[in-house]
């Protein structure tokens, strides 16, 4: 069950501000299957960009039609599971959001494995094939990133105060991502302080490295934030929504077979 009730007396605002049948509405991975899922779906996408075989990164990838067939069937699927949450979480922005992030994670994927497969296809000699251009994907994850991390931290705001593991995990989660910020910025002034180096160089790299750091942790986060607050850290889904999640949870897992 994603809500029992007993979490929703614990939280008066969540009470009021959601009834507890609308929050069923959202039947995505979250909690420890979603923090799977995204770990998974990281090591394919970087398999992927350097042109491996996710299930034997040691192997190039082969020309194979079967990779455009996993890419697009994945995809397609995924958007359909996505959709759906969407239009049934349409009472709640805030998952509607969350909803939005998942899916433009799930485009990254597959776009990106259509990417890398269309280019291999077209490269039956096996020449020198960029599949690093690939990552360009990632602009358009970013800002459904973003819209997503809106969402879910509007739900944190109105339970933190009332759930310390929420809070714990949150603030662990903007230490680690600002912890890189504060290196760079004190190695930064160190380096014009002492001279022999390029400062602005050193900022510049290390904001990229923070930047980086919290688009590729705020999926983690967002798994366990989740977890917490619907009071299921394994991340098991409804039975009426089971149908619906393992699809999507088996659709984000077919580039896993790229050949």
């Amino acid at each position: 069950m994603i809500l029992p009730v007993d979490l929703l007396r614990r939280s008066d605002a969540l009470a009021q501000d959601f009834p507890i049948e609308d929050l069923h509405c959202y039947n995505l991975p979250f909690g420890a299957l979603g923090f799977v899922s995204h770990v998974l779906t990281y090591y394919t996408i970087v398999c992927l960009w350097y042109g491996r075989k996710p299930l034997w990164p040691f192997k190039k990838l082969n020309n194979s039609k079967f990779d455009l067939v996993l890419g697009s069937v994945g995809v397609g699927l995924c958007i359909v599971m996505s959709l759906i949450t969407i239009i049934n979480c349409k009472n709640i922005w805030q998952l509607l959001l969350i909803a939005i992030w998942k899916l433009s994670m799930s485009l990254l994927s597959g776009l990106t494995a259509l990417h890398v497969a269309i280019m291999v296809f077209n490269n039956p000699e096996h020449d020198l094939i960029k599949t690093h251009h690939s990552a360009w994907w990632i602009a358009l994850y970013v800002p459904g990133m973003l819209a997503g991390m809106i969402g879910l931290m509007n739900l944190v705001v109105k339970v933190a105060d009332q759930t310390p593991e929420l809070l714990s995990l949150t603030i662990a989660f903007y230490c680690v991502v600002g912890a890189a910020l504060i290196v760079t910025i004190v190695y930064s002034l160190a380096v014009l302080w002492l001279g022999g180096g390029a400062p602005m160089k050193v900022l510049g790299t290390g904001c990229l490295i923070t930047i980086a750091s919290f688009v590729v942790l705020s999926a983690f986060y967002s798994d366990w934030a989740l977890g917490i607050m619907l009071d299921s850290l394994l991340g098991t889904p409804s039975g009426d929504n089971s149908g619906l999640y393992w699809t999507y949870f088996i659709a984000k897992r077919l580039t896993l077979f790229s050949l």
